[in-house]
């Protein structure tokens, strides 16, 4: 089966992967470098400027890794989880499980891919004066890496959300204000202009200047950004609506149970198939054990069903991810989300309360929106 996103390796328990679309950018900015170079250095040949700009992307596409690293270090520093970081079209995004709590923690996560980025663009500036009068491909590698990453540092810091200086903006005026949404709202409308002064940018390019290809991928960042700054905005108005909508509220009272002792096969045949629900805690409402799900069934070979009990396959009470009645719904998605579950048990002082799957949560923070308008 083709996969959009491939995994290269993890670092301090972040995901780093490449997504598909990676391979476009790749190749463009590859084909563009070498048709530059072969412009500027007339004497190269054409495997010089190949290898040149093969291995000179290679490098940048790792220097924006450690853009993206630069943020995970500091929010995992932090008390922020990252999960994974990947590299995509438009450059790279770290995948944070949730929001900094304080301004001062947003500032500084925001702050670090850009530290970073100055950093390379300085070192590799260095090593340009340093190996000038070597083989002229090296110095040259190095200057254009120098130059590229000073341009993405520039670039982030640009007051405009989703880029990283929207985040500082973000985080500057909720420490002025002390309002978690004031600062929001300026940073989602400073996000709105830049998109939208980029559109117009890119269609002076292709109208005025005739530069099709140029305006198109000007465009291109632009409706990213804008579809990046809607979809972060939503996110905020459903954090606002959510305030005050706790676990009890959200949760099914109908908690599905099986005996702790019932075999798989039994378990499956008689509960599963006949209410069409893929989980159950086992044990009772005021004894849980734990909790068994459909896919917990892989572990064991099928014709082990009939004589193995589901406590063998289940998920013990004290390795289960679950909430309190008072817990807060952005909390609960933000668990779910964090540690990829698709349901949570309520349970207060180990009794069984209610039940939250994963459709259900959406179904009724749905039905909170439109109430409250």
């Amino acid at each position: 089966m083709f996969k959009s996103v491939w995994v290269l390796g993890h670092f301090r328990g972040i995901r780093l992967e490449i997504h598909v679309s990676w391979l476009i950018i790749f190749a463009l900015v590859m084909v563009s470098m070498t048709t530059g170079l072969q412009q500027q250095y007339q004497d190269w040949t054409t495997a010089d400027a190949a290898v040149t700009a093969f291995v000179t992307v290679l490098v940048f596409f790792a220097s924006i890794l450690a853009h993206e690293l630069g943020h995970s270090l500091v929010a995992i520093r932090r008390g922020v989880p990252v999960t994974a970081i990947t590299l995509f079209i438009f450059g790279g995004m770290a995948q944070m499980s949730r929001d900094p709590e304080q301004a001062n923690d947003e500032f500084w996560i925001a702050v670090a891919g850009p530290a970073v980025s100055f950093a390379l663009a300085f070192l590799f500036g260095v090593l340009a004066g340093v190996t000038a009068g070597w083989y002229e491909p090296i110095p040259v590698a190095f200057g254009w890496l120098s130059m590229i990453n000073l341009v993405v540092a520039i670039f982030n810091l640009i007051p405009g959300f989703p880029l990283d200086g929207g985040r500082v903006l973000r985080a500057l005026v909720w420490k002025v204000t002390g309002s978690t949404q004031r600062g929001n709202e300026t940073a989602i409308a400073s996000g709105r202009f830049l998109a939208y002064g980029l559109f117009g940018l890119a269609l002076w390019n292709m109208l005025v200047m005739g530069n099709l290809v140029g305006g198109l991928w000007i465009m291109l960042i632009a409706w990213f950004l804008l579809t990046m700054n809607h979809a972060q905005s939503r996110m905020y108005v459903l954090r606002d609506r959510l305030a005050g909508v706790r676990a009890q509220d959200l949760a099914d009272p109908d908690i599905p149970f099986v005996a702790a002792g019932r075999s798989i096969e039994a378990w499956l045949r008689e509960q599963v198939l006949t209410s069409g629900r893929r989980a159950f805690l086992v044990g009772s409402p005021n004894q849980v054990l734990g909790l068994v799900s459909l896919s917990d069934t892989r572990r064991l070979p099928q014709e082990q069903w009939g004589s193995t009990p589901v406590s063998e396959i289940m998920t013990p009470t004290d390795k289960l991810h679950h909430v309190a009645p008072d817990a807060k719904a952005d909390d609960i998605l933000q668990l779910m989300n964090e540690h990829n579950l698709n349901q949570v048990p309520v349970m207060a002082r180990g009794r069984a309360s209610g039940w939250i799957d994963r459709q259900r949560l959406l179904r009724m923070i749905e039905l909170h929106l439109e109430v409250k308008g």
